[in-house]
């Protein structure tokens, strides 16, 4: 079986992660490229004969080296030498997107083009000639419908005829005018002169780079001999084009491709003539959620719905997974005799995964309203929505994406600050970006709420993820104010028509994220959960207090079956009850509890705090077994919890503790990997755990206060 390797190159909003997702499906590996946080995604799929081995590189605009996305994009294709690139392109936006395709044709790879969205280039009467697009380019050009997975088999047909096909045709060459094409072949001559790089790479497009005096590419030739002199005439030939031309060369590059594009577009595209009447169904929509009244209340309202939708559906499927867990638990309680074995298993993995495994739809949910806000297109206006506010702020527009991928998770939401070029801008995105509510502090919401306040549970939840968002904003204002002085850079941001999602999209989407989720369960979870349980487990109490004496006595009195089941269920509450006090968990717990008592909760939720850096889903499975929610079902989970002091308001006051203070240990090193600073990374952690505490201790007053 033959292997090829498949480069996928397109512009942001081109559909090239859903070509990807439906080529690949589960079989994808994601990690991040070398040395760098941007994500790296590949996959592998058969046909015909043949396993294709697919790398989806950063969506980006052009291969000019002005951001880290497109340096991987340029790099991998140059180096890593793909056996074709599979460049897909938006057919509603053909002459932004065939920039990118011009300078593919100066790398001089084999490729095919993909005319991507074609059913929305027939909506809007538009008439692409693709074989002649094909035979001036010289390269196949074939329309395709990712998301309705419409041509997908043609294009796969007429890769594999390309990559198979040895016979050398004709490439073509964009013509940049007599006086840089001279110029141009002069260098090529002279990059002769160092055989190593002119063997690695096509020497016409070095020689154009060198021109337009591309600092990469110079790289790539440190070290050589005969350096000084090629810099040497690279300065003279660009000092002559640009007295010449009146213009730096690489602008004059770029304007003759861009004429290149036009001449194809007046040859192969015809376009139907506007009707003034007829609005665009993409601006009657943006007229209203783009509306400067509008866009902020039907954002949050958005918000709001996620939030309830996530309880009240996401609650349903959680009670099955609950029941399903308790049935577990009762069976291996009723099968096997106490012991230290039979405590591990109930109290340990079944009390610290099953906790967190009943949160796993209500997770589900809000991965896939976010996917749908991503694929059909609300995502790119909610940015610029947001871009007045963050300009408030002093950052750039593109930092509210970042901060709204951190809701899913704080790592790529973090991650994703490196698109941002200004240093500022991106330290400032990253130090707030923790105080957006990830996923996976949703069960800890869901679970203390569904205690004290079921009925406004979805409100109570939105409006921990809204306080978040003002600690974040508050935040941002001090580090501008008296760390980050620099101005921010205007925000320009494509924003693509509107889109309804596939089905299939959004499944992959929202699967690739639960994964990871089921994954950490998996592991950081599962040992977290055994270690805690241990701490609780060990040393042994020996011997019990007076109290649970007395019970025993009494059941010996007692003759109704009933009576004596409650007094046994008491004994086993109490005895559990004194064994963690005793425990080494329990010793920690005493000593945490004079510091987190002002903000009225007690031992017990100061160890989960503790415990929950590691992760903060950990904060469940920890209260679970801190409070024996499995062993001992005579009492409610909310019963101990009120029974050990905690009300509804430091019940709130715990959930604003939870969204603001230390984020997980992935995060804090995510912001150490960003800032490359230890100073601010301690910041962060500093100023978390002061914020959290003081945001909590007024909720806690001002609900007191109030109710």
């Amino acid at each position: 079986m033959k292997k090829i390797k498949i480069a996928l190159v397109g512009n942001p909003n081109s559909g090239k992660t859903t070509l990807f997702n439906l080529l690949t499906g589960a079989r994808q590996h994601v990690g991040n490229w070398p040395g760098v946080t941007v994500e790296r995604k590949e996959g592998r799929f058969h046909y015909k004969n043949h396993e294709l081995e697919i790398i989806d590189l950063p969506g980006i605009y052009s291969l000019s080296p002005n951001s880290i996305e497109e340096v991987i994009t340029r790099n991998y294709i140059i180096s890593e030498k793909p056996d074709i690139v599979l460049n897909i392109i938006d057919g509603t936006t053909l002459e932004r997107s065939l920039y990118l395709t011009t300078q593919l044709i100066d790398i001089h790879v084999k490729m095919i083009i993909a005319v991507n969205m074609y059913d929305e280039v027939l909506q809007k009467k538009i008439d692409i000639n693709f074989d002649r697009i094909s035979e001036l380019l010289k390269i196949p050009v074939l329309p395709i419908i990712a998301r309705k997975e419409i041509g997908i088999k043609k294009m796969l047909d007429r890769l594999l005829r390309e990559i198979t096909h040895q016979k050398n045709e004709e490439r073509i060459h964009i013509n940049y005018g007599e006086d840089i094409e001279k110029a141009v072949k002069e260098l090529e001559c002279q990059l002769l002169c160092f055989p190593d790089v002119s063997r690695a790479y096509y020497s016409r497009w070095m020689a154009i780079q060198l021109l337009s005096g591309d600092e990469e590419v110079i790289k790539l030739l440190k070290g050589q001999s005969n350096l000084k002199g090629l810099k040497s005439l690279i300065r003279n030939k660009q000092k002559q084009l640009e007295s010449l031309y009146k213009n730096e060369v690489d602008s004059v590059i770029m304007e003759r491709r861009l004429g290149f594009i036009l001449g194809i577009i007046r040859e192969c595209v015809k376009f139907p003539k506007q009707e003034i009447s007829k609005i665009d169904i993409t601006e009657l929509i943006d007229s209203i959620l783009l509306n400067k009244y509008l866009s902020f209340p039907i954002f949050a309202l958005i918000l709001w719905g996620t939030f309830q939708l996530t309880f009240t559906v996401g609650g349903f499927f959680s009670g099955w997974i609950h029941y399903f867990i308790n049935l577990i638990s009762g069976f291996i309680l009723t099968a096997m005799s106490e012991g230290m074995l039979r405590d591990l298993i109930v109290n340990g993995i079944l009390s610290g995964v099953g906790g967190i495994l009943v949160f796993l739809p209500q997770i589900m949910i809000l991965f896939l309203v976010i996917a749908i806000l991503e694929d059909s297109g609300y995502m790119a206006r909610v940015a610029f929505i947001m871009d007045r506010l963050m300009h408030f702020l002093g950052i750039h527009g593109k930092s509210f994406i970042s901060l709204f991928m951190g809701i899913g998770c704080n790592v790529p939401g973090i991650m994703a600050a490196r698109t941002l070029e200004n240093e500022d801008d991106r330290k400032i995105t990253v130090l707030i970006n923790p105080f957006m509510s990830c996923s996976a502090r949703l069960p800890v919401y869901v679970l203390i709420t569904g205690m004290f306040f079921k009925e406004y549970a979805g409100t109570v939840i939105f409006s921990l993820y809204i306080l978040g968002i003002i600690v974040a904003i508050f935040t941002a204002k001090i580090l501008k104010a008296f760390f980050f002085k620099k101005k921010s850079v205007p925000f320009v941001m494509e924003l693509p028509p509107y889109r309804t999602p596939s089905l299939k999209s959004l499944v992959v989407h929202m699967w690739e994220r639960a994964s990871l989720f089921l994954k950490k369960m998996g592991g950081v979870i599962l040992v977290g959960a055994i270690i805690i349980w241990a701490l609780g487990y060990f040393p042994r109490l020996k011997s019990f207090s007076p109290e649970v004496e007395k019970l025993k006595l009494q059941m010996n009195v007692e003759t109704s079956a009933g009576e004596k089941e409650d007094i046994a269920q008491r004994i086993s509450y109490l005895k559990a009850t004194e064994q963690m006090e005793y425990s080494y968990i329990g010793r920690i717990g005493k000593f945490i509890g004079p510091i987190v008592k002002p903000l009225g909760f007690g031992w017990r939720e100061g160890v989960a705090l503790i415990t929950g850096i590691v992760g903060k889903e950990i904060v469940v499975s920890t209260l679970s077994v801190l409070y024996g929610a499995e062993a001992d079902k005579s009492i409610s989970f909310k019963e101990k919890m009120e029974a050990n002091g905690v009300t509804p308001y430091s019940a709130y006051g715990f959930l604003v503790f939870v969204l603001l203070y230390v984020p997980c240990l992935a995060t804090i090193s995510a912001i150490m990997r960003e800032t490359n600073s230890i100073k601010w990374t301690a910041f962060s952690i500093a100023y978390g755990i002061g914020i959290g505490y003081l945001f909590s201790f007024i909720a806690r007053q001002i609900l007191m206060l109030l109710l």
